[in-house]
Parts: C-alpha cells; structure tokens; sequence
C-alpha cells in the first residue's frame, strides 16, 4: 500500500465493486478527481469519507488504514453468532473461557490453512 491508505483502500473497493473512482465521484457528487487528489496529499472531509464508508458498507476506521477490518462495529457485534459466543463466554470461568478462546484460534488457525492449501493446489 502507497503512503496514503485512504486512496488505496478506495481503490481496492472499487475494484471489488466494479466500478472506476471517476464513476465513484460522480455517483457521491464529488467533484471530478476529488477522490484522486487524495492519493496526493490533500485530505478530504469527514463527511466525504463517510459518505464513501456507506457506498461500501465499511468503516471509517477502514477506509482509513487504522483496521484491516472491513465492516462496521455494529455488523459484527450484531452478528448472532457473536451475541451467542458472548453469552456463552460469560456463563464460564476465566480459565473455560481462555481453553475456549484456544481451541477457536487454533480452529480458525486450520480452517484458514486448509483453505489455503486448496487454493494453492486447485
């Protein structure tokens, strides 16, 4: 990634998306080459930024390079897979909850690697 994580992130996404940053602008009501300038040095406004996180449906913290993490807070604390683990979690020992917290890394550890082995062997 360049210098500015912003602009690059923008870019990725619209890749993503399948649409080009002159069409991005012009969808948002920015002006022409707005979004490019900031892959110079010119910061945009806030309400720009958000204004983009909506379009995509991600974060600003994202859009900003300060988390790898695309979604927004309320998507994931919202995910009724993560209210049931919580609730779980509290109902247990500090000690059940960390053997717990173990046994999920290491299984998302293997998922992940198995998942890499078939993309590298398909």
């Amino acid at each position: 990634m360049s210098s500015n994580p912003l602009y690059e992130r923008i870019k990725i996404l619209c890749a993503k998306n399948d649409i080009t940053v002159a069409a991005l602008e012009k969808e948002l009501g920015f002006s022409n080459s707005t979004i490019r300038k900031w892959g110079n040095d010119t910061s945009p406004s806030i309400d720009k930024i958000m204004k983009i996180a909506q379009r995509f449906d991600v974060s600003v913290d994202y859009l900003l390079g300060i988390t790898p993490i695309e979604k927004p807070v309320d998507y994931v604390i919202n995910d009724s897979d993560i209210i049931s683990f919580q609730r779980a979690k509290q109902n247990m020992s500090p000690e059940d909850s960390e053997r717990m917290m173990q046994m999920l890394r290491l299984a998302f550890y293997t998922a992940f690697l198995d998942e890499a082995k078939e993309r590298d062997n398909g």
